[in-house]
């Protein structure tokens, strides 16, 4: 029964759903590193909020629409990886049994079986070919075929992401009039959801959540700082 829970949750942390926590942290952050520096820079060149908007908002879309879509390529090509490896093993252990055989043996000898009960699970992985297949990929490979994700999902879930990181700096200058106080308030939400993203990835992955938070903001802050910098000369250049 234990066994059962156990694999049950397993099973549930390993869903697509959950892993689509790496596509939601990494489009959050990219988008808020990104549209803040871009934010920040645009108002170091002393561009009137109106312009400013519209170049948060321009950004915002073609970061949302560029990540998008590079997630699902990126997506699409690692599962046609996966099932290429799939029809590999097919072919090995259909042209070359003995060898596939003697591969399994020695992975059931490696995880500490002994000669009989190597013998007997052996004899039953390769009774069928679908499950022989299944147990090369995953103890040879590493790769779990039910872990193959939807590439428009994560499309999906990639550019909503984006937009979602982008909101903290954009909406400062939505509501308040004065470039300055909305640059300031710009800059904190960023620091706070940025140092929240980072305690957030530190519990999915069970590690320090104030170095991860550190981390996340340090990245945030370099944003900011060239952002700054690239606007004032900028605005300098052609102002």
């Amino acid at each position: 029964m234990a066994d059962e829970l156990v694999s049950h949750s397993e099973t549930k942390m390993h869903t697509p759903r959950a892993r689509s926590i790496r596509e939601v942290v990494f489009g959050v952050n990219d988008g808020l590193v990104s549209i803040t520096g871009i934010i920040v820079g645009v108002t170091a060149s002393k561009m009137s909020s109106h312009q400013i908007i519209i170049a948060g908002l321009a950004a915002v879309m073609a970061a949302a629409v560029s990540m998008g879509l590079g997630q699902y390529l990126s997506t699409t090509a690692q599962n046609e990886y996966f099932l290429a490896e799939r029809g590999r093993e097919y072919r090995e252990v259909e042209e070359i049994p003995h060898e596939e055989r003697a591969e399994v043996e020695s992975i059931y000898r490696a995880q500490g079986f002994t000669a009989n009960e190597v013998d007997i699970l052996t004899a039953r992985v390769t009774a069928d070919p679908d499950r022989w297949v299944d147990f090369m990929m995953k103890e040879e490979l590493g790769i779990l075929l039910n872990a193959l994700d939807n590439p428009w999902y994560s499309s999906l879930v990639m550019g909503i992401a984006v937009i979602m990181g982008a909101v903290p700096p954009i909406l400062p200058y939505l509501l308040l009039p004065n470039t300055r106080s909305a640059e300031i308030w710009a800059i904190l939400f960023a620091i706070v959801v940025a140092f929240g993203l980072g305690v957030l990835k530190a519990k999915v992955a069970k590690s320090s959540w104030w170095k991860s938070g550190t981390q996340f903001l340090l990245v945030t802050a370099a944003a900011v700082l060239v952002g700054v910098i690239g606007g004032t000369l900028l605005g300098r250049a052609f102002g």
